[in-house]
């Protein structure tokens, strides 16, 4: 492991985030709150930034290997959150606490163990900055100040692995600053028309934060249910909808590239969110009339299957069959690319090919069958790849819920806490229930639940790739 080359991106990353900790500092200042709280932040993150980019120099340039590309993203990503974890133990937060509320917001899960009225302005608006930057990802951010970062392309695709990879790709700083272009767009007109239905530009500005990057904090308990209005919530969830689609598609369509759209991917995210809004507002119609069957189902299907995890209801109260609904909208997620986590669509797609792919070898082991998606041959080492990568998944998913059952909690919040977690979505069910927080859960399911975040916004490659490494040792 190449160790001066990781402190060397590390060091660059953290000077980029001091100066994003600078915007919640000047909100302190204007609502008259405690400003040192975010300027303690920037200097700790400036200190380490200055530390490992002189401790770095001299780094060799030449031998730097794949892994330790990988390697220094899933540093990055324990670094931030630990650094912006800062503001909420001076609040007087425990450090297990201040770690989770920053991990989950980094990682975009939305996870909380705060309440979110007890806290100061300026730490509400920190806590939808960590959601937004992390949705567009810290890498990213990173690449549109230090384009001519070693090994950028492995980097970005580190932090945005592609399954399969798409037919128009730029320069990695023009994939940077057209994505960031993009989300910053999109940010500003969510925030005029959430302003526009009459929340208050605090309230805009935090939520449309926390839904295009696919996150989930809200200034609220009552999350989005706070709200009561149809109009706010269909707003909402379009913006989720949005940000669970592929940045590549999106980039396509802005170089009127038409045909994007008919992408298998994203036809089978509306197939799959079409089928869930159906199946649940139909299991949901012996609770509600039709119309807020409609309504609540749609809403809970998009936020969860984006890994958002908004709420307009308590869907705890809801049938077994609509939780196991939202259980599997919670494990598939969004697209590949996209700021959402879990299993991605492509994924799945390609899990269910491959599926048939063996069957069809095994009926007429002679005959030679291609695997297409959209245009492109699917390979069996990429079928292979995702197989391998679902069997990890499976494997991490089952050893926490095992492991949060035996820390004493009954199967249906270990197992809703657990996919919660692994998949960037937030609230669970049970003791993880939507109008629930994590504040009651003992430490060592929070630093399980912390662990699966960091794991899954990743997409388990980075942390595998940091954990082998370390062991075999390396060089500086």
């Amino acid at each position: 492991m190449n160790y001066r080359y990781i402190e060397s991106i590390a060091g660059q990353v953290l000077l980029v985030f001091s100066f994003v900790v600078l915007f919640p500092t000047i909100s302190a200042f204007f609502y008259g709150e405690r400003a040192e709280f975010f300027l303690l932040t920037f200097l700790v993150s400036l200190f380490l930034s200055l530390y490992f980019l002189f401790d770095s120099r001299g780094y060799s340039k030449t031998d730097i290997e794949d892994s330790d590309v990988y390697s220094a993203v899933a540093v990055i990503w324990l670094l931030v959150p630990l650094i912006g974890s800062i503001p909420f133990a001076l609040c007087g937060i425990s450090p297990i606490d201040s770690i989770f509320e920053a991990m989950s917001g980094f990682t975009t899960t939305g996870a909380s163990v705060l309440t979110p009225e007890e806290l100061p302005k300026s730490v509400l608006l920190w806590r939808s900055m960590m959601q937004w930057v992390g949705g567009i990802g810290i890498v990213v951010v990173f690449l549109i100040f230090f384009p001519q970062a070693r090994k950028s392309s492995a980097l970005l695709e580190a932090e945005y692995p592609a399954v399969v990879l798409p037919k128009v790709r730029p320069k990695m700083r023009d994939m940077a600053i057209l994505i960031f272009q993009i989300y910053l767009i999109l940010t500003l007109l969510e925030i005029a028309i959430l302003f526009a239905l009459g929340l208050n530009l605090f309230e805009a500005v935090n939520h449309a934060f926390t839904s295009i990057s696919t996150a989930g904090f809200s200034t609220h308990s009552e999350s989005i249910a706070y709200f009561n209005d149809v109009r706010v919530e269909a707003v909402i969830a379009f913006f989720c909808f949005i940000g669970g689609t592929n940045f590549a598609l999106i980039y396509a369509l802005t170089q009127r590239q038409i045909r994007a759209i008919a992408d298998v991917e994203f036809k089978n995210y509306l197939i799959l969110l079409s089928a869930g809004i159906l199946t649940l507002t139909i299991l949901n119609s012996s609770q509600f009339d039709i119309l807020d069957s409609l309504r609540y189902s749609a809403f809970q299907a998009v936020s969860l299957a984006t890994t958002s995890g908004f709420t307009t209801y308590d869907y705890d109260t809801w049938s077994d069959s609509a939780k196991v609904v939202l259980l599997l909208l919670m494990i598939i997620g969004g697209c590949s690319g996209s700021t959402s986590s879990g299993l991605k669509v492509i994924r799945v797609v390609i899990l269910l090919k491959y599926a048939s792919f063996q069957v069809f070898k095994l009926v007429d082991p002679r005959r030679v069958k291609v695997v297409r998606y959209g245009n492109s041959v699917i390979t069996e080492k990429q079928m292979e790849d995702v197989v391998a990568f679902f069997v990890i998944y499976l494997f991490v998913l089952i050893s926490s819920l095992l492991l949060l059952s035996l820390s004493g909690y009954d199967m249906q919040t270990s197992i809703s806490a657990t996919i919660a977690s692994l998949s960037n979505v937030g609230p669970g069910m049970g003791l993880a229930g939507g109008s629930e927080t994590y504040a009651g859960f003992n430490p060592l399911a929070k630093i399980i639940l912390i662990i699966n975040m960091w794991i899954g916004r990743l997409e388990i490659l980075p942390v595998l790739a940091l954990i082998f490494s370390a062991f075999r040792g390396g060089k500086w």
